[in-house]
């Protein structure tokens, strides 16, 4: 039943419960003493199936649990479910709005918004990546989103696979527009597709996988760790501006476009990285770029772009 509760719910507990099964310790996240849906999510493509999906377990755990309560889920999810995250009835993976080419990359990926918010984001992912793209971006353990009233001065973040996010996990403040969605999808996108390279690479050190190298990283200076952030974010943007639309709030990075006004800075990038003709093109016919269009579009033209030069770390990014 949606809503039953957890009898230790609000017990307080907040960070991660460490709990000992069958001879190994488990780091278990929790928020006021609960287990969260983006933490059951995370752990359920980790080690469980999409499969699970299809049916009913003959035990099914209540939504808002503690970690001792769902300890054995959390071991193996195929031991039971977890109302509301791996039943046949999860909303989280509700793909009935997707496109039917492009349901089973979407099925791997957990939305976690309410039901009008989730089926907009998963339109915004239909409409501006190709089915083999979102392919790539659901392969090894795929990656969960959810939103959140304010996200503070950005509209996203994405948290990389590293030490302790095993699988990666995109926050969404909610209602943002069809470029911040991109845009943390496309930081996504760089780390996981193999094929990628050049500017179209992410530019933090990683494995195959995407996962980050942390050793690496922090033995870099500050000025190198900050110039591969700078660098990641320059590039983000462009390949973003070249997969949306003409957005009605342009990403706050263009604010550090020197000597420029950032509405201004964002357009003329549209149309550079489009190939477009402002004297044939009105800025709402621009195109949307996807694929291997898009990936060609940013290598041709990113060092044209005005984002390219815009400064990101001596500022404070601006909500738009």
């Amino acid at each position: 039943m949606v809503g039953l509760r957890s009898r230790n719910r609000g017990s307080g507990r907040s960070g991660i419960v460490r709990i000992r099964k069958g001879g190994r310790m488990y780091r278990i996240p929790v928020e006021n003493g609960i287990v969260p849906d983006w933490a059951l999510a995370q752990r359920f493509q980790e080690v469980g199936t999409v499969d699970d999906l299809d049916g009913d377990s003959s035990v099914v755990l209540p939504a808002n649990c503690t970690p001792e309560e769902l300890i054995d889920w959390w071991v193996d999810p195929s031991s039971c479910d977890v109302k509301g995250v791996d039943t046949r009835d999860s909303k989280i993976y509700d793909v009935s709005g997707v496109p039917e080419s492009k349901r089973h990359a979407q099925r791997r990926m957990a939305v976690i918004a309410d039901p009008e918010e989730a089926m907009r984001i998963r339109r915004i992912l239909s409409e501006n990546f190709t089915r083999e793209e979102l392919e790539m971006m659901a392969s090894n353990g795929s990656i969960v989103i959810r939103t959140v009233p304010d996200c503070g001065d950005a509209t996203g973040c994405y948290f990389r696979r590293q030490d302790g996010v095993e699988i990666p996990l995109i926050v969404l403040e909610q209602g943002t527009t069809p470029d911040g969605v991109v845009h943390e999808m496309v930081h996504h996108l760089r780390a996981v597709d193999q094929t990628r390279d050049g500017v179209l690479r992410t530019s933090f050190p990683s494995d195959r996988t995407g996962r980050l190298n942390e050793g690496v990283f922090r033995r870099l200076s500050r000025k190198q760790r900050n110039a591969i952030v700078e660098q990641e974010e320059r590039a983000t943007v462009a390949e973003t501006v070249a997969r949306t639309g003409i957005d009605p709030c342009q990403s706050g990075y263009y604010d550090g476009v020197q000597n420029m006004d950032p509405r201004t800075a964002y357009v003329q990038d549209k149309y550079i990285v489009t190939g477009r003709d402002p004297e044939d093109t009105a800025p709402c016919q621009l195109p949307r770029l996807k694929g291997q269009a898009a990936k060609n579009a940013v290598t041709n033209g990113y060092e044209y772009m005005n984002v390219a030069r815009a400064r990101i770390l001596n500022r404070n990014v601006k909500k738009r």
